[in-house]
């Protein structure tokens, strides 16, 4: 067994079921790791000013299986998981000699308010 398949074989044990989608078109379901990013210091994943009485975004860190290539998403892709979007702020594979063990990403979760601004 190779080190991409033992990878893949413990988030199969540890992991949440997701699902990535682009457009249209849903992927199987498979399973990757979440884990929530909450120190300040080091999750400013965006430099923008938030309008008075926002909440700051929620940050996750993505591990997922070599065989589920989240480079190739458009920007319009996101990750499905428990009901709720998350939008890949920024993706990248995780290679050892030119083989790619795992995909990490930093996730942030889309918000759905009900405030509608008249």
């Amino acid at each position: 067994m190779n080190k991409a398949d033992v990878i893949k074989a413990q988030l199969s044990k540890i992991g949440s079921t997701v699902y990535l989608k682009d457009g249209e078109w849903v992927s199987m379901p498979f399973k990757a790791s979440l884990s929530r990013l909450w120190r300040k210091k080091s999750s400013g994943f965006e430099h923008t000013f938030a309008e008075l009485g926002d909440v700051g975004s929620d940050y996750y860190l993505y591990i997922g299986p070599y065989n589920h290539d989240i480079c190739t998403l458009t920007n319009d892709g996101v990750l499905l998981y428990d009901g709720d979007e998350y939008e890949f702020k920024c993706k990248d594979p995780v290679t050892f000699d030119d083989t790619v063990l795992y995909y990490s990403g930093v996730l942030r979760k889309i918000r759905k308010g009900d405030y509608c601004e008249t």
